[in-house]
């Protein structure tokens, strides 16, 4: 009887347990993409990490739909009675998918590809700009600092000299002294800073 039993199950077994998992995934697949989210979410993270930023940005949102589909398309193939939990294999199949994606988008449209890299080279454009606003003020602020221990006319040499790339036959007409006099004066100058 048993022996029967045994050779009837394993006749409608695979039709049975199909028709259970697409019952299953038509009425409770919102739920059970809820219940391993966070699993979902740490594959997707981790692969993402792996990507260059810009990619990784503009792609998280359509890797996380795949990521689910093929988790629910993953229930449907996968057999309980040989490996108990569906998650190991989700896993897999879930990287190969995500994998899958990128190199389709790389290779079918170079537009998506093109935007990606535009992009990247705006924020590293923004960002360097920043960094060298950044530098100019601190550069500036220091300047201002090492030169609060001079005078009026030392200050106006070392700037000329410095900033305006004025020679010192130039600023000593401007002061009406001599060349030798502007020379000494913008060494002392300088002097002055270094000590500070």
């Amino acid at each position: 009887m048993k022996k029967e039993t045994k050779g009837i199950w394993e006749s409608i077994r695979e039709p049975v347990l199909n028709s259970i998992k697409i019952s299953l995934l038509e009425t409770w697949d919102i739920i059970i993409i809820d219940a391993f989210s966070n699993r979902l979410e740490m594959v997707l993270r981790r692969y993402v990490k792996y990507l260059p930023k810009y990619v990784g940005e503009s792609e998280i949102d359509d890797l996380r739909t795949i990521s689910q589909l093929e988790f629910l398309e993953t229930i449907k193939v996968w057999d309980p009675e040989l490996c108990p939990d569906v998650w190991p294999l989700a896993q897999r199949r879930i990287l190969g998918a995500m994998k899958d994606h990128i190199r389709y988008i790389s290779k079918s449209d170079p537009t998506r590809f093109y935007d990606w890299i535009t992009d990247a080279a705006y924020v590293f454009m923004a960002i360097n700009k920043r960094a060298d606003f950044e530098n100019q003020i601190e550069t500036g602020i220091q300047l201002n600092q090492a030169m609060s221990g001079l005078n009026y006319r030392e200050k106006k040499i070392v700037v000329l000299h410095t900033k305006n790339d004025m020679t010192f036959k130039e600023i000593g007409g401007k002061f009406g002294i001599s060349e030798s006099q502007i020379s000494r004066i913008y060494k002392a100058s300088i002097m002055k800073i270094k000590k500070k």
